[in-house]
């Protein structure tokens, strides 16, 4: 297994120096799809300078740049998809989290059903551009404390299914799975359609190793699905320098 951070370039020397083997950055932070080259070339730069790939994203589709509902722009989603995954594969970037509820949380009244058709067009299309630039979308769960649909390991992966495409797969997020009592066998009914993990003390949502959580049943969940991928911390820090390292001795404590 091989270890990063949520986080921004500002972190990344302080990765390095801990052992973790990657960062995770944010999509509109740092692929910023709808700004010009020439403000990506900014960030081109200071990643060919930095000692660890970003080789993952997060924080895929804006609010305002709907999946579901009668106000979706698909040409203005084809285009901001393209380029991220354009500009993801060109500093290193392998995988693409969408979770995005903001996008595709259901307004009241709503059909889940035609939200649900929704979210898979719109995955079937991103993964023609994802699959032309060698990137992964995983669909991640939100728990009902920030969205409405897609909450569980097995509602991603019902849709990954659906979608069938190589370009998208599914993630597993501690924090979500915590938050909706969903069973960890759920993780291992998914074995060969996970292809990234989020990890946060799930409770608070905080750095492992910030209490005495037990991550114990969560990574012999993994180890039961075969998983060997990436796992990103996506919590909270109290002081970044101090607990990244914490965190990062206590995920290597259980592998």
């Amino acid at each position: 297994m091989r270890f990063g951070i949520c986080t921004s370039l500002d972190n990344v020397n302080r990765l390095a120096e801990v052992g973790y083997d990657y960062i995770e950055l944010g999509v509109r932070s740092a692929l910023i799809p709808e700004q010009t080259e020439d403000d990506f070339q900014k960030i081109k730069e200071r990643v060919a300078e930095a000692p660890l790939k970003p080789e993952a994203y997060a924080g895929f589709i804006p609010g305002d740049l709907r999946v579901v509902g009668t106000t979706v722009d698909s040409s203005r989603l084809s285009r901001y998809v393209e380029t991220a995954c354009r500009r993801a594969s060109e500093i290193g970037g392998e995988i693409i989290v969408y979770g995005s509820s903001g996008s595709r949380n259901l307004e009241e009244g709503y059909s889940e059903e035609r939200a649900l058709t929704q979210i898979a067009e719109f995955l079937d299309m991103a993964a023609d551009h994802a699959e032309t630039y060698g990137i992964i979308i995983v669909v991640e769960p939100i728990c009902k404390k920030e969205g409405n649909i897609i909450r569980t390991v097995a509602d991603g992966l019902a849709m990954a299914k659906r979608v069938n495409r190589k370009g998208i797969k599914a993630l597993a997020d501690l924090y979500h799975i915590w938050q909706e009592n969903e069973p960890l066998q759920n993780i291992v009914d998914a074995a060969d359609w996970l292809a990234h993990v989020h990890i946060a003390e799930p409770v608070k949502r905080s750095y492992p190793g910030n209490d005495d959580f037990d991550f114990t049943d969560f990574f012999i969940a993994l180890k039961n699905a075969g998983y060997e991928g990436r796992i990103s911390c996506e919590c909270k820090f109290d002081n970044f320098h101090i607990d990244a390292e914490t965190a990062y001795k206590t995920l290597k404590g259980y592998i």
